[in-house]
């Protein structure tokens, strides 16, 4: 058993994480060098066992857009779950045909006719390239985008990365570093077609690449795929489980990219914290799984559709896209001043509220992780572990204040200066 993390002066942290080493694998969680312990959570901020208190700049992993325990949401979702069981398996209540029926009209476009329920991203995921490979079982390649990551299981896990051990899955280029024109992209796609005519699926790639170090497209790149699909009756399979629901700047992605998916993955922000996602498309696709093909016990349980509704309420009650649109230059140009400060951060990318910053290397990546954590006494910002080695993810609730935000560059002007 490797040693747990312990930090100076958190007694009583360190006896959690100690208890946690004991009895959970590691394996469970993602790394972080804090591996915060919270014993209370408010708005935008996090308040630890030992008594700090902490800006988030996580929003629970892309999770909770509107903040913790946000008062209209908590309140509109006990009104929805109200007297319903925990789970309906196999069974109807009303609320889940008004999720439904709200999530569908919320996307606003002519392809997002049906949906299918899914109790996390990864299994969402799988239920869109299901529906796109038994619409055409004849077609068993699936086409993927370098870099992604749509999960660890299945044939989300085979189409994640850079190479599969699944046979009928191939790569195509995401642009990151490099800068090469649109040709370059188009070839690619043109030499599959044409090593395999009539025998693809489907392509799947994420709006941006949250995992591998928040990578985000030129606004031509989404159409070129989108357009070649269209020519070659592909399922064009956009995964949103951490964009959807205004992490950039609009209420869906595909919105920020101009396209029209033939199927959306969502999750994460979709429920505020509860666990749920869905696939939304063409009815076509979404019909081509029969009984039972896309069932899993707690899909669309009475819970999960009770937090699609509230969240969808507040969005609409609240202006949120409204406020992370008017939000994204305060941050941009925070985390840019940050970038012109200090040496060791290289790179800032992102929109809405969802950022990279890239930096030096591995190690100092950790140390800013740490250093950010520690803050100035009781105040700190915490982040998740490093993306891609060395990328910190800034992706705060959607309801952090131009105050919250000032105050979490004010400590991390402090405590980067430590590094």
């Amino acid at each position: 058993m490797s040693a747990p993390i312990q930090h100076a002066g958190e007694t009583r942290a360190n006896r959690y994480r100690r208890r946690l080493a004991e009895t959970v694998g590691r394996g469970q969680a993602t790394y972080t060098p804090t591996q915060v312990v919270i014993t209370r959570a408010k708005g935008c901020y996090l308040w630890t066992v030992d008594g700090r208190k902490l800006l988030d700049f996580t929003s629970g992993v892309l999770v909770t857009n509107l903040g913790y325990g946000h008062f209209r949401f908590e309140k509109l979702y006990r009104e929805y779950a109200r007297s319903l069981p925990r789970n309906a398996y196999n069974m109807l209540t009303p609320l889940q045909v008004q999720a439904a029926e709200r999530l569908i009209k919320s996307l606003g476009y002519p392809k997002a006719q049906k949906m299918l329920w899914a109790a996390s991203g990864a299994e969402g995921i799988q239920k869109a390239m299901w529906a796109a490979l038994h619409r055409h079982p004849e077609r068993p390649i699936m086409v993927a985008t370098r870099g992604g990551f749509h999960g660890k299981k299945g044939l989300a896990g085979d189409v994640t990365g850079d190479a599969s051990k699944n046979p009928n899955v191939r790569f195509v280029s995401f642009p990151m570093y490099e800068e090469h024109p649109p040709a370059y992209y188009q070839a690619e796609l043109d030499g599959l077609a044409k090593a395999f005519p009539n025998r693809i699926a489907l392509l799947i790639t994420e709006p941006y690449l949250g995992a591998k170090g928040s990578f985000h497209p030129p606004k031509w790149y989404h159409p070129l795929l989108q357009a070649w699909c269209e020519r070659h009756d592909i399922a064009f399979i956009f995964d949103e489980v951490q964009s959807c629901h205004g992490r950039t700047g609009n209420m869906y992605a595909f919105q920020t990219y101009e396209v029209e998916p033939d199927l959306v993955v969502l999750g994460k922000g979709m429920a505020n914290g509860e666990p749920a996602a869905a696939v939304v498309g063409r009815a076509d696709l979404i019909d081509s799984l029969d009984y039972g093909e896309a069932s899993d016990t707690f899909s669309g349980n009475p819970r999960a559709c009770a937090a699609v509704c509230a969240t969808l309420d507040v969005f609409e009650r609240e202006g949120i896209v409204e406020h992370c649109r008017a939000m994204a230059p305060r941050m941009l140009e925070g985390l840019n001043a940050l970038r012109d400060q200090f040496d060791f951060i290289r790179r800032v990318r992102g929109e809405g509220l969802v950022y990279g910053v890239e930096m030096l290397d591995d190690e100092t990546a950790n140390r800013c992780v740490l250093e950010a954590y520690r803050g100035t006494g009781k105040l700190g910002v915490h982040f998740l572990g490093p993306l891609a080695g060395k990328v910190l993810r800034v992706s705060p609730p959607l309801v952090i204040t131009p105050h919250q935000l000032q105050q979490a560059l004010e400590v991390l002007t402090a405590a980067w200066s430590r590094v």
